[in-house]
């Protein structure tokens, strides 16, 4: 398993929506909003690393608004 934290930089206005629609995805386990340069900071949990950037790439960047995303890979 492994996890990382993921800080997300939304359209502005911030729109509530995005943050329901990310708190609903199954391997979130985190999701918090957040003020400066980033809206929100969400940790999620995946099988493989591989598999992190997938639900990153495919599931939270494609969500409208979402203007793009920085991954904080979670070492043991």
């Amino acid at each position: 398993m492994i996890s990382a934290f993921v800080l997300v930089n939304c359209h502005f206005p911030f729109d509530k929506r995005i943050k329901d629609e990310i708190s609903s995805m199954p391997f979130v386990s985190s999701i918090h909003r957040i003020q400066g340069r980033y809206d929100l900071i969400i940790k999620i949990n995946a099988e493989t690393e591989d598999k992190l950037r997938e639900l990153i790439s495919k599931d939270i960047c494609t969500i409208r608004g979402v203007d793009g995303t920085l991954s904080l890979i979670i070492v043991s």
